[in-house]
């Protein structure tokens, strides 16, 4: 009879998801997981298999921590003004947390979807999912008549995906300035604003 784990497996995985989203996949060693987890090589694997499928499970544990109240926030948009004070909120947290790492999906889809196709398919799904909130909040401020005529809620979304996309990229490195940053947001919320 095996005996019962002295560990809950969801508080390591959590753990070792910190370690994935500050290090990477390739950079993050056994080692580094195991010390974080508190647990040791034999229950890593016993619990979670081999390293990638830890990193898949974390993946999974990251989307459901991090992007479900992303999604609940998308899905409560009432105008484009909440949502670009969002977006310039997203700045503002960047400048305050500048040591933080930058999104964990947003890592995954750089460093590992080109080679590993099954972290290529938790980034599609985790982009379609976010594509599919804004798409649904665009829809319902269209027919608000908050967008300008000529804009699909599928462009407007994809519009705010580049962005969302373009500033989680720069978690951690500073540049360019915040102002720009904001700038370019105001911009773009200009230019699809009825």
């Amino acid at each position: 009879m095996p005996r019962p784990k002295s560990f809950d497996p969801d508080t390591v995985l959590t753990k070792a998801m910190g370690v994935f989203w500050e290090k990477g996949y390739d950079a993050a060693s056994i080692s580094d997981l195991t010390a974080a987890m508190g647990i040791n090589r034999f229950s890593l694997y016993d619990t979670f298999g081999d390293k990638h499928s830890l990193y898949l499970k974390a993946l999974e544990s990251y989307e459901q921590s991090v992007l479900e109240p992303i999604l609940e926030r998308i899905d409560a948009f009432g105008s484009l003004s909440e949502m670009e004070e969002h977006f310039m909120g997203m700045i503002d947290h960047q400048r305050e947390h500048a040591d933080a790492p930058c999104c964990m999906i947003q890592k995954a889809a750089v460093n590992m979807a080109g080679k590993d196709e099954c972290t290529l398919g938790k980034v599609d799904h985790t982009r379609q999912r976010i594509n599919e909130a804004f798409v649904h909040t665009f829809t319902r401020l269209i027919d608000q008549g908050q967008l300008r005529e000529g804009i699909t809620p599928e462009e407007a979304a994809w519009l705010l995906m580049f962005v969302h996309s373009g500033i989680t990229s720069y978690a951690g490195c500073g540049y360019p300035d915040d102002q720009k940053k904001k700038d370019a947001v105001r911009a773009l919320f200009e230019s699809i604003r009825a």
